[in-house]
């Protein structure tokens, strides 16, 4: 390998890490959103518990930051976790007064 192509490659996995970064934010936003829907007790699931993430970070942790291709901190993914668990419990809700 020259050294143009690890540069090349080099740019190419960053593209990756920045896109899989972005689907593990919108993953764990969206699991998060479930687990807090489930857990809400004016939605009937049964007697089983949800089991939930062990933390839950504010925004992007700074292990997963990279200086170039994820420098920032992302979105608050609390914020956007109650958003969509809010979104899931109206929905069932809704659905449930039908």
């Amino acid at each position: 390998m020259t050294p143009a192509e690890l540069l090349e490659s080099h740019a190419a996995a960053g593209r990756r890490y920045a896109t899989a970064l972005l689907e593990l934010e919108a993953a764990f936003i969206d699991l998060a959103g479930h687990d807090r829907a489930l857990e809400n007790q004016n939605v009937p699931v049964g007697p089983t518990p949800v089991r939930g993430f062990f933390g839950h970070p504010d925004s992007r942790p700074w292990p997963l930051r990279h200086a170039e291709f994820a420098p920032g901190a992302g979105s608050n993914w609390q914020d956007e976790s109650r958003a969509r668990g809010d979104a899931l419990i109206a929905s069932v809700m809704t659905d449930a007064a039908a």
